[in-house]
């Protein structure tokens, strides 16, 4: 395998390339003996002199850098090399949601009602967690994901679930706010009032977090069409088939918190992700699925000769994927490769400066 040196850095495969940045799966010596993996997002050289793609990027590691959670990949390096700008960040081992979606659809089936239940309840401790966290300060971030799709969610081989991509975050606060205007993410899973370019809040994710249980309940797609302004047009009409009627598995209860995740209005969803875990704890008690059922249903998936091979990709929010030159297209058993070090060793930010 070729490599690269880049800075401190080891650069191996390329994981994934967008309009923006390309990820590579790279090395870092951290002495001892340890060497460390990272997924190491570097922007696109020809990108450094646009000062607006350089401050988003650097406001999406600031961003990202300040969130501790479990089931959030975490930044653990900001800098530049020479000219261009980098993020190393925690790389994980598992499949996206999308790609086991997709293995779903082949064969016309619906994920289990007890595994839905178990990754959306995770889902909404991460997103609990990043809308109520605060800088280094103690002021509130406010943060809201806006681009939660199954793409973005890795589900790793000890069953937990982590979002890979914060690369789209806004904080309502002000403080790294993305260009005013510019809508980021993906359309079929964005809310009605991101897609108005109108006021957002928390309650947004909940809409996202809505269209992801729908589609894993039903296993088809909710807002698709031939075309974006289709997909518009169906989001403003908003979700009205509950999932039950796709899936006789679905129960009332669960039709509901999906249903009410979904509302087109931010103010009749539920007003936080704490309380759609509230609601989600009354149907745990009789689905009581948990990490280890989450990765024996991502083995029962994938065939283990992909397992074995382990073709890596890895979907970015910040540009169409495209193929890289030394691998395969992106196919439905994809994995984004590497495992998080055993130790947890706290986050390096790099002092930026910009040669203006």
């Amino acid at each position: 395998m070729g490599y690269e040196r880049f800075g401190r850095y080891t650069v191996l495969e390329c994981l994934g390339a967008g309009g923006m940045a390309s990820v590579h799966r790279a090395t870092l010596d951290i002495g001892g003996g340890v060497i460390q993996e990272v997924a190491l997002k570097r922007m696109l050289p020809q990108l450094a002199d646009d000062k607006q793609l350089v401050d988003d990027f650097i406001r999406e590691a600031k961003l990202a850098a300040q969130l501790r959670h479990p089931s959030i990949v975490r930044i653990l390096e900001l800098g530049r090399t020479n000219k261009t700008f980098f993020i190393a960040m925690e790389l994980v081992r598992g499949h996206s949601l999308l790609s086991l979606m997709k293995l779903l659809t082949a064969r016309h089936g619906q994920a289990p009602i007890g595994i839905v239940v178990a990754l959306l309840a995770e889902l909404c401790d991460a997103l609990d967690y990043a809308s109520n966290a605060t800088d280094d300060d103690g002021e509130p971030l406010q943060l809201v994901h806006r681009d939660l799709s199954p793409s973005n969610l890795i589900i790793m081989d000890d069953g937990h679930v982590k979002i890979i991509d914060f690369g789209v975050a806004k904080s309502v606060t002000g403080k790294f706010m993305t260009s005013s205007g510019m809508i980021k993410g993906k359309l079929g899973y964005m809310a009605l009032e991101v897609l108005s370019a109108t006021p957002i809040d928390r309650r947004a994710d909940i809409f996202s977090l809505g269209v992801v249980a729908w589609e894993m309940l039903t296993g088809r797609r909710l807002f698709t069409a031939a075309n974006e302004y289709e997909v518009i047009t169906k989001i403003r009409k908003g979700a009205r088939t509950p999932p039950s009627q796709l899936n006789r598995a679905c129960s009332p209860e669960l039709d509901e918190i999906v249903m009410h995740a979904l509302s087109r209005s931010a103010d009749d969803r539920w007003p936080s992700a704490a309380v759609m875990k509230c609601a989600l704890d009354t149907v745990r008690r009789t689905y009581r699925d948990g990490v280890r059922e989450m990765a024996a249903w991502v083995r029962s998936l994938v065939p283990q000769a992909d397992v074995a091979e382990e073709t890596t990709a890895m979907e970015l929010s910040i540009g169409d994927v495209v193929e890289s030159p030394s691998r395969a297209p992106v196919s439905v058993t994809d994995t984004t490769v590497g495992r998080p070090p055993d130790e947890d060793p706290d986050t390096q930010m790099t002092e930026l400066t910009r040669d203006d």
